[in-house]
């Protein structure tokens, strides 16, 4: 059970100069006779050489394009140092590391490369990945070498010519922070806990207000992991439950990520067909280590409020119905809401519907019968239909449950028969009569 926090309440709505290239000197052809034929200029299509080699290697186009747009997760698009719109690049002992760095969010991914000379170099990362993408599938040699303010870096393509971009030297990239000796480790299913963060995320707040809440919060002990994300307005909660019922002495441990990086870290997550990867966490940071992919995330300070107390210890009114159907009546239903997104469920227990009125004075009027199961009494309740339509949304069942107890007192929504248990709650519009 989750442990006891402060407690927290849900809130009730009402162009560039181009230099001139140096000229380039011609050079003559001689006949075995010693005969002049004629003069040409050599290729202008050769880009400037330099020499001091740092770094070479060769690799795959798909490869070096696919570990660079994971690395790239953790490049800001409005980076608040120059340094952090780089990738840091590692060639060694037949390998390349990729690494990319926000402060809040770091990503380092490796694999084989054909290494001719080990280094390391800082490269704009969004440019090195528009220049590589575009390539055509082959292999493409990235050379680096030293000139006095950094590296002139080549990447050359048997089949669609050369590039030329700077890089910097690997002082200029941040360091990654190291999680401290004193850690706790867990094993979690990598696509579980994806599913888990992508189910509550939706509700985390977006502002930083209230920083706390703009996180998503993971509890993890012997009976698995719960998340929980709530902006004051509405709380998610799913359960994971401990695949590994083997394993002994497991601590209470819960963190809070910073929900700006749920989503990167989800994407690399959902990407990942290992059975089963590592977490740790110290007291202000955490890692992942997920294959050749390493994550390292630094946690949000504070403790999170207690949830489980606005959970109602049982409903008066329980509503079964179609997800999809619901979703589809909802969206068309929603074209006609104004900014209140006030949506009048009536819950008929006699006639086992459930009909849904929209009205607005500026837009008009829609309304929507369904069919649904309905167990206990009738109630009408007013609902925000964009917290309702962003639940469902977020639930992978065909079937969902809606449960109440009067039009001032949380709703729940939970999905039927989930492999994640997931409670999404929020509170209700008042109505007038």
């Amino acid at each position: 059970m989750p442990r006891k926090n402060q407690s927290t309440v849900l809130q009730k709505p009402v162009v560039e100069e181009v230099t001139t290239p140096t000229e380039i000197e011609p050079s003559t052809i001689i006949t075995e006779d010693s005969v002049e034929v004629t003069t040409l200029p050599e290729s202008d299509t050769q880009l400037p050489q330099y020499d001091d080699i740092k770094l070479k290697f060769e690799i795959e186009v798909d490869t070096f394009n696919s570990k660079l747009s994971t690395a790239l997760l953790a490049v800001p698009i409005k980076p608040i140092h120059p340094s952090l719109s780089n990738v840091l690049l590692t060639a060694l002992d037949g390998q390349i590391t990729l690494t990319g760095f926000d402060f809040n969010l770091g990503v380092t991914i490796c694999c084989d490369a054909q290494v001719e000379i080990p280094g390391t170099i800082a490269l704009p990362a969004k440019l090195l990945q528009s220049i590589v993408s575009r390539m055509p599938t082959g292999k493409v040699t990235l050379e680096a070498r030293a000139i006095s303010r950094g590296f002139v870096v080549t990447l050359s393509c048997a089949s669609s010519g050369q590039y030329q971009i700077r890089g910097t030297v690997k002082e200029d990239f941040p360091n990654l922070p190291e999680l401290d000796t004193n850690r706790q480790s867990f094993r979690v299913k990598p696509l579980l806990l994806a599913a888990g963060l992508r189910t509550v995320l939706f509700a985390a707040a977006s502002d930083e207000t209230k920083p706390i809440l703009s996180g998503v919060y993971l509890q993890f002990d012997a009976d698995g992991i719960e998340l929980a994300a709530t902006d004051g307005y509405r709380l998610a909660i799913a359960s994971i439950p401990n695949p590994y019922a083997d394993d002994e002495n497991i601590p209470l441990v819960a963190v809070t990520i910073p929900a700006a990086r749920v989503q990167q870290i989800e994407k690399i997550l959902s990407a990942n067909s290992a059975e089963t990867i590592t977490v740790e966490f110290d007291s202000n940071k955490g890692s992942l280590s997920i294959g050749t992919t390493q994550l390292t995330i630094r946690l949000l300070e504070g403790e999170y409020p207690s949830y489980r107390q606005l959970i109602p210890s049982g409903f008066s009114t329980t509503v079964r119905i179609f997800r999809r159907q619901f979703i589809d009546v909802l969206e068309r239903l929603v074209v006609l809401t104004d900014n209140n997104h006030v949506i009048v469920a009536n819950v008929n227990q006699s006639e086992q519907s459930l009909l849904l009125t929209v009205e607005t004075a500026d837009l008009g009027r829609g309304v929507e019968t369904m069919s649904a199961k309905i167990e206990g009494e009738s109630i009408e309740i007013g609902l925000n239909i964009k917290y309702v339509l962003e639940a469902l949304k977020k639930l992978d069942t065909a079937w969902v449950e809606l449960q109440m107890n009067s039009p001032t007192s949380p709703v729940v929504i939970s999905p039927v028969e989930s492999l994640i248990p997931t409670t999404q709650l929020f509170m209700p519009i008042l109505i007038k009569s």
